[in-house]
């Protein structure tokens, strides 16, 4: 039986492989997108969402317009969010599905629903406030002594650090954070193998990759960092994922730092396993 997934996101160039590996995976059952501000703001995050189910032949799957705030990440994911090539994605007839993603969570949540959170963590801790319990809440965001919005705070838990305090201290998440993401590399083989069957959507990655490249973020690899798709495979293949416990909070800054809540952190897995995981189901 698959596995029913929600992916609460904020496309951006990583949350667009993330969606295609979910949208191209039989394990599980997309119930839905809900969007979030992040990436850059959350008309286009959500348009974005959109046009990408459209893209990859997923109309089926109903999109839900979740917060707005700051947004922030268009000198990475270009102004439009993915590199400048929206616009070069279709249409999706279908439309929003809604726009209350607390509602969509009651409504759709079951025991064995999977919650993948690739953004900022707003939707989420708005959901943990109103009383929803997430059966199984995987979260990419934070690092270990590793930031990439300072020295200490990653992204998604900088762009809304309150609500990333929420989700830690009652959500039960996994992390999945910048110490595993960093290594795991998309190289230009792995774009260009599966460049014929995404098309449009590789041509998102030339600014995300010029942006590494400058940051030397890709620790001397030429590719891509595929920080969310790492976080839906571990929704997709339980297991994926190598963890361990830690006890941590959230500091105002968006830094995780020790706490006393009990957090499952992902610290490893085989990525050249996971790599070739992605590669199949993005190049077939």
């Amino acid at each position: 039986m698959a596995i029913p997934l929600i992916i609460d996101t904020d496309p951006g160039v990583d949350d667009a492989f993330a969606i295609a590996l979910a949208a191209r995976s039989p394990e599980v059952d997309l119930v839905g997108l809900t969007t979030v501000f992040g990436n850059v703001g959350l008309d286009l995050t959500t348009a974005n969402a959109l046009r990408l189910l459209a893209h990859l032949g997923r109309t089926d799957v109903p999109v839900v317009r979740g917060f707005e705030g700051p947004g922030g990440a268009a000198d990475v994911h270009g102004e439009d969010g993915l590199g400048g090539q929206a616009h070069t994605l279709p249409e999706n007839p279908k439309g929003l599905y809604g726009d209350d993603p607390v509602r969509f969570f009651a409504d759709n949540l079951t025991p064995d629903t999977v919650v993948a959170a690739i953004g900022p963590l707003t939707n989420i801790a708005a959901a943990l406030d109103g009383g929803i319990t997430f059966p199984r809440l995987i979260v990419m965001g934070g690092g270990l002594d590793v930031g990439n919005m300072t020295a200490r705070a990653e992204f998604n838990f900088w762009a809304d650090a309150e609500a990333a305090q929420t989700v830690i201290r009652r959500g039960n998440p996994i992390i999945v954070p910048l110490n595993l993401t960093q290594r795991c590399i998309a190289d230009t083989e792995f774009l260009a193998n599966v460049d014929p069957v995404l098309s449009n959507l590789t041509g998102t990655y030339r600014e995300y990759l010029a942006r590494h490249s400058e940051q030397n973020l890709s620790h001397r690899e030429e590719g891509i960092l595929v920080h969310d798709a790492v976080a839906v495979a571990e929704a997709i293949v339980p297991g994926t994922l190598r963890t361990k416990l830690h006890h941590l909070d959230i500091d105002d800054e968006g830094a995780l730092v020790e706490g006393k809540h009990q957090v499952e952190v992902a610290e490893d897995t085989d990525w050249p396993a996971l790599r070739a995981f992605m590669e199949q189901r993005l190049s077939v």
